[in-house]
């Protein structure tokens, strides 16, 4: 496997799910930028030996227009059941022997590889179960999450790109499922409504990571969430900076208008607790380079 390759599988691990143009952006890194009409082909490779997965995107209330591929990296169960175009729930016991031993190969070809760019084999085994259990969901048309795992690869590859080309390391990476900034309230009486009936501040990024010493977490936002929700996250992280280390929080949101709320919801619960939050908040398709930063 090329150096292009084992990019794209580390990058994709960490996703859980990207479509091509997030998957484009981890292989032109890896390449130094060059080579860039050679990476859909080469992704298009990866699919066939069965190191990733591939589905049909789907039309949502935030991604809209054409879509290209969904990718992921699974047990491939899910493929293999995609193949029988049934439902999940319609395959027959039999064939469901028959899709997992079609499904044998694949996954020892990527168990072998992700084991090669250094990640635990539990948690390989772990990702894989749990990516192929929503690629399933998915390619069912239930409801499973991906579109917003989808959502956080665009910002996450741009990002990541744009810092990789500058020469800087992406590091201590603790994707979706694995992130989190939760702490014990020191005063759960005073902040009873931020806090779990445990007295737990919950803080569940999308994605935590490290460039140039400075800690990032990512919220994905796809709009679904109302001000209220959106002002509760905002309020929990400014707690978080008040009793322990901040992190930087990356806010991409699908709307200009979603971005300018939060800003809005930022700015108001910073006045409220006079903490600053570190914000940098970014609409889908915004260029990255010089992300629009809210100091409040």
């Amino acid at each position: 496997m090329q150096q292009r390759d084992l990019a794209i599988l580390h990058d994709l691990f960490y996703f859980r799910f990207a479509d091509t143009p997030a998957l484009h952006l981890s292989a032109r890194w890896a390449s130094g930028g060059a080579g860039a009409h050679y990476i859909p082909k080469r992704i298009a490779q990866l699919w066939h030996a069965g190191y990733i997965e591939r589905f049909q995107s789907r039309q949502t209330l935030y991604l809209h227009g054409s879509e290209p591929f969904v990718y992921t990296i699974g047990s491939g169960k899910a493929s293999a059941a995609a193949r029988t175009g049934l439902r999940p729930a319609d395959i027959s016991a039999d064939r469901w022997r028959q899709v997992l031993a079609e499904a044998a190969p694949a996954r020892d070809r990527v168990r072998h590889a992700l084991g090669c760019i250094g990640i635990d084999p539990a948690e390989i085994e772990r990702v894989l179960h749990n990516n192929s259990e929503l690629a399933l969901k998915h390619y069912a048309g239930e409801s499973s999450g991906v579109r917003h795992h989808v959502l956080a690869a665009e910002f996450l590859s741009r990002f990541w790109f744009d810092a990789r080309m500058r020469g800087d390391a992406v590091e201590d990476i603790q994707p979706d499922g694995i992130a989190d900034l939760s702490f014990r309230e020191p005063d759960p009486r005073r902040y009873r409504d931020l806090v779990t009936a445990g007295g737990i501040v919950p803080i569940k990024p999308d994605c935590l990571f490290t460039i140039r010493g400075r800690r990032y977490a990512l919220e994905a936002e796809t709009g679904s969430s109302g001000a209220a929700k959106l002002r509760m996250k905002l309020r929990r992280y400014a707690r978080l900076a008040e009793c322990k280390t901040a992190v930087h929080l990356l806010l991409h949101c699908h709307t200009a208008s979603h971005r300018d709320l939060a800003a809005s919801l930022s700015r108001a619960v910073s006045s409220e607790v006079r903490t600053v939050i570190t914000l940098t908040l970014s609409p889908q398709g915004e260029e990255l380079q010089s992300p629009r930063e809210v100091h409040t």
